[in-house]
């Protein structure tokens, strides 16, 4: 990675803040000119952060303790461990690296926790099997966090000993995460107070007010 990439002036259209440098996805999508929008840059401080980081604007600024090495390995690594999981943006990188950058990776740590991660979403999100060995047998880890994320069933990949709990496919895979607003929700129980309130009304009325909710959805969207 050139390391004019991770210094420009600007990241889409914005400052980078002074002494810092680009780390993770931003890092990625500069220095290897990806088409894709970063929702909340990060970057490196060449000072000490109190807390290890704070917000500046759209950027999330690390201490100087974080920087990773200026290596693709270095900046994945950053990014998954780090940031939130930007699906578009590792799809497009594995698409512009050669295949052999991802199984170098792979090969130094079989049995890591983040090889074995990056390697499962090469091949879940390009469809294409890397020239490696299945995985020895160890612990299982989770492809996401599910304190972090909302996940699916969990189906084992034996091939990567991964926990895939995606709620998608490679083609097609939303990303959910467990923010402070969606979690207060939840834990409103709605479906719950909804049985409450059905079951001390009387059908007609039930009926009626579907029939109402589904005739203003149908002017809504026309």
């Amino acid at each position: 990675m050139r390391p004019d990439s991770l210094t420009p002036r600007f990241f889409q259209d914005e400052p980078l803040p002074e002494g810092a440098s680009l780390a993770g996805w931003a890092a990625l999508v500069s220095a290897f000119d990806i088409p894709a929008p970063v929702r909340n840059p990060t970057c490196i401080s060449d000072r000490h952060v109190r807390g290890n980081m704070r917000a500046d604007g759209i950027w999330q600024v690390y201490d100087k303790r974080y920087l990773p090495d200026a290596t693709l390995e270095g900046h994945l690594g950053f990014a998954l461990r780090h940031e939130n999981i930007d699906l578009l943006i590792l799809k497009r990188v594995f698409d512009t690296v050669p295949e052999q950058d991802i199984e170098a990776i792979v090969r130094a740590t079989p049995t890591g926790t983040f090889s074995r991660r990056l390697w499962f979403f090469f091949e879940t999100l390009t469809g294409r099997r890397l020239e490696l060995e299945d995985a020895p047998t160890v612990t299982a880890v989770p492809a996401l966090d599910p304190a972090r994320y909302f996940t699916g069933k969990e189906r084992f990949s034996q091939r990567h000993r991964i926990r895939d709990n995606l709620l998608g496919t490679g083609a097609l895979c939303p990303m959910i995460r467990r923010t402070e607003r969606l979690k207060a929700l939840i834990a409103l129980d709605l479906a719950e107070r909804a049985k409450e309130t059905i079951g001390k009304t009387g059908g007609h009325v039930v009926a009626r007010a579907a029939s109402f909710m589904l005739l203003a959805d149908s002017r809504a969207s026309f």
